[in-house]
């Protein structure tokens, strides 16, 4: 992140709504901490996890978009 961005935005009300929006929406999925790791916006990972549970999380949603099981 740009710092001189980020200190501009910090001292406004500029992305307030777009902020709020995110918010509400990760809080409707379940979502009530950090880190989480969202897969085709379906799928979440929560909490620090070991890069093995990352990487099988990855490689069965890309398997499942390979064989069309996400679609629709």
């Amino acid at each position: 992140m740009d710092s001189s961005v980020t200190a501009a935005l910090l001292s406004t009300d500029a992305d307030r709504d777009a902020v709020s929006t995110e918010v509400a929406t990760a809080s409707r999925m379940g979502i009530s901490g950090v880190p989480c790791f969202l897969l085709e916006s379906r799928y979440a990972v929560m909490g620090a996890q070991e890069t093995a549970a990352l990487t099988e999380a990855m490689t069965e949603v890309a398997g499942a978009k390979a064989r069309g099981e996400l679609d629709g």
